[in-house]
């Protein structure tokens, strides 16, 4: 008498329904873009050496952006807007534009060709010295790292290339003496950027002196600070916004 052929019991088919089901949700755990989670479900994507400190790299993010959006990019573009020179204290100013369509097919057709731009400028204030002689490509890298982050809609993210660690504090081989008028036109282009109050800035980083008579070194770490702010905008303490024009006279 032959043997009995096995039939797949209750427990069997409990299991394989649980695990088809965990397998559904995994498929569906996937954030959308306008989720809290969705900017950790994006930097998960990236590989270890695709992060700097944590803070990820333009190219990794290049290489994610289409992963991420599901999405085809059809055009990247940067754009020279400013060239350095002595009278703009070798300052670089690129944008860059990225064009790209969505791949879903149920999307509507005018919404699914998209477009993330970003912009940045770079000098010897908010460059690290040895890349200092390379403003235009830094600023190219920074601008594209700008434009995918935004088109990513990554939230409190910095690309690692916008971070600088080691700036040239002397990039024209002069630090004794007073401020140079080229820092102070900096530091009053930067403040009113960021909507800072010179007078307030100088106060909350107990700077005692007029302006005018503050050491080069000194000046040096104002810019510093107002980089680091440019940095993380949401830094900036409300005591010392308000930008004021007349704070050179003070």
């Amino acid at each position: 008498m032959g043997r009995p052929k096995k039939t797949e019991t209750t427990q069997t088919k409990a299991i394989c329904s649980t695990d088809t089901e965990s397998t559904d949700n995994l498929v569906n755990t996937k954030p959308t873009i306008n989720d809290i989670e969705w900017t950790d479900y994006v930097l998960a994507l990236l590989s270890d050496d695709e992060k700097i400190a944590g803070n990820p790299t333009t190219d990794g993010l290049r290489r994610i952006f289409e992963i991420a959006l599901d999405c085809t990019i059809i055009e990247s573009i940067a754009n020279v807007v400013q060239c350095p020179s002595p009278e703009n204290e070798k300052r670089a100013t690129v944008t860059h534009q990225i064009t790209f369509v969505l791949n879903d097919p149920n999307a509507d057709p005018i919404f699914k060709k998209r477009v993330t731009s970003g912009a940045a400028d770079v000098y010897w204030g908010n460059c690290d010295k040895v890349y200092r002689n390379h403003p235009v490509a830094v600023a190219e890298t920074r601008a594209e790292g700008r434009a995918l982050r935004r088109g990513l809609k990554l939230r409190k993210v910095v690309a690692a290339e916008e971070l600088t660690s080691s700036i040239d504090d002397d990039p024209d081989g002069f630090s004794v003496g007073k401020i140079s008028n080229n820092q102070i036109s900096f530091i009053d282009q930067m403040s009113k950027r960021l909507n800072i109050n010179v007078v307030k800035l100088l106060d909350f980083m107990e700077i005692k002196s007029n302006i005018s008579d503050i050491a080069h070194d000194v000046a040096v770490s104002v810019i510093r600070q107002l980089s680091k702010f440019q940095q993380n905008l949401d830094s900036i303490p409300e005591s010392i916004k308000e930008y004021d024009a007349s704070w050179r006279t003070t």
